[in-house]
């Protein structure tokens, strides 16, 4: 192993020790980092300029791939497979992979393998299902948490929401525009993003093929490169999760600040599970399957027309 990821606290008696082939992704080397600052500046930067742009920008989603469709235009073939939606697929693809590629580069420049950031992944039957196991478990834990504020949210939104209307309701007399509530536009979010919903066999393949690189770059990106080179460089390990967590929470910026927020929650239990398991398979597998569960629940809402019968924004 490189002496640049031998962790800092085991100091001059490292040497006599033996140490293992890899480096665990949440173990810091030191204060040089695994890469570059510079480096890491840039993909963050780079990463939040994205998710701003791509927020401001909704009224032409064409040119942003991870934004939900806006319009209604579709361009669909024979077989009903919606040419645009396919495209974007294709488009988050390629850009998933380029940031890893990012990633690769910032880590060769330093000398650290792309493989210290992977940890201990699994080598048998026996560990891959133990591994597999965990995901889930997390998963469905992760789910209440995330279920839990997401209800938290709701309820504070709505009493602010009421008591704005309660302290506002003479100036609808004077002509001022009523606002959204949050139902409304959390049902304006939900029907945009089932835009973004597979509806047939061939974009439900493209979509799990999809799910697979973002599972993978995602948890590559911001639990194996950002949240281990800020426990290097800051040696702190609670700062680097929560920073970590924002930058991934901010990348979503298109599902707006609830979404954000909810979103680097997620991100933080997704550390967890890395400091935890010292390595990204689990999390890959649960960021994995979260994301084609997702895409599956917003088929069958789109489908089943459940939305329809909630108020639409006004």
């Amino acid at each position: 192993m490189p002496d640049e990821l031998i962790p800092a606290h085991l100091g001059d008696s490292a040497a006599n020790v033996p140490q293992p082939d890899l480096a665990l992704p949440p173990i810091p080397a030191t204060r040089r980092g695994i890469a570059p600052i510079w480096h890491t500046i840039l993909l963050v930067v780079g990463i939040l300029a994205f998710s701003i742009w791509g927020s401001i920008r909704a009224d032409t989603p064409d040119l942003n791939p991870l934004a939900p469709v806006h319009s209604t235009s579709r361009t669909d073939t024979g077989n009903g497979t919606d040419h645009t939606r396919l495209i974007r697929y294709g488009l988050t693809g390629v850009l998933e992979l380029t940031i890893v590629a990012w990633v690769v580069l910032g880590l060769r420049i330093r000398r650290t393998p792309f493989r210290s950031l992977l940890g201990a992944l699994p080598h048998d039957l026996n560990s891959i299902t133990l591994e597999a196991g965990v995901a889930l478990a997390f998963w469905l834990c992760s789910m209440v948490v995330l279920a839990s504020a997401a209800f938290t949210w709701q309820f504070v939104a709505n009493q602010i929401y009421e008591h704005q209307v309660k302290s506002h309701a003479h100036d609808q007399s004077h002509g001022n525009a009523k606002t959204e509530s949050p139902l409304q536009k959390q049902t304006e979010m939900a029907r945009e993003l089932m835009e973004l919903a597979p509806a047939n066999g061939m974009e439900l393949a493209a979509w799990g093929f999809l799910c697979v690189i973002v599972g993978f770059s995602e948890e590559l990106v911001f639990r194996g490169y950002l949240q281990s080179q800020g426990i290097a460089l800051l040696q702190r390990i609670p700062v680097s999760i929560v920073l970590a967590s924002l930058i991934f929470g901010a990348a979503h910026g298109y599902q707006g600040i609830r979404g954000i927020c909810i979103i680097s929650i997620y991100g933080a239990l997704f550390s967890c599970l890395t400091l935890w398991r010292r390595t990204l398979f689990p999390g890959m597998l649960a960021h994995t399957w979260h994301d084609f569960a997702t895409g599956l629940l917003l088929a069958f809402l789109r489908s089943s027309h459940i939305l329809e019968h909630l108020p639409a924004p006004k």
